[in-house]
């Protein structure tokens, strides 16, 4: 029990373990096989210690079995890049379904979408700007924003999300007027 293992982890480490297989262990007549499968395995159960790890024990106990950390990740890659899909489609639904709630402030509202747009962005998904704005401007109650939304179509201006919502707050303290 008084076995300390040292699990200091380099890229060399990482990498060989990753990306290549299991070597084999050729013969007993061959040093520098026998080395490098020696060396491969011992990285390959320091990943893998540190991949278990950071699991949550239920977890982790159903991957313990597989004996190479790439079959590891592979499994966890298939597990979760499922959540991934729910996820990216949550914010899309929620980004084409929001309008501005009554009596937020339009700089609020389209920070918030900003932010939905960039979570979507983390998740693999890039929008153009076009397409960000004409989602923000549906989003947006017409019988305000309306004729601003003629004109910069109109226009053909271009902004930038935050320029945009400095605008749109101009247009905002106007109709308060």
């Amino acid at each position: 029990m008084g076995r300390n293992i040292k699990l200091l982890l380099s890229a060399e480490d990482l990498m060989p373990v990753l990306d290549e297989e299991e070597l084999e262990f050729q013969n007993e007549e061959n040093p520098e096989s026998k080395l490098a499968y020696e060396l491969f395995r011992q990285k390959n159960s320091k990943v893998k210690l540190l991949v278990l790890s950071s699991l949550k024990k239920t977890i982790a106990d159903s991957f313990k079995d597989l004996y190479l950390t790439k079959d590891m990740i592979e499994e966890l890659k298939e597990m979760y890049g499922r959540e991934e899909r729910h996820a990216h489609h949550q914010l899309v639904t929620l980004l084409h379904s929001m309008k501005m709630a009554q009596g937020t402030p339009v700089i609020d509202h389209v920070m918030k979408m900003r932010n939905l747009f960039q979570e979507s962005e983390n998740l693999g998904t890039s929008f153009k700007l076009n397409y960000k704005t004409d989602v923000i401007f549906y989003s947006l109650p017409q019988e305000i924003y309306g004729s601003f939304i003629v004109n910069y179509n109109m226009n053909k201006l271009s902004l930038e999300l935050p320029e945009l919502a400095n605008m749109l707050q101009e247009v905002e303290a106007a109709s308060k007027k």
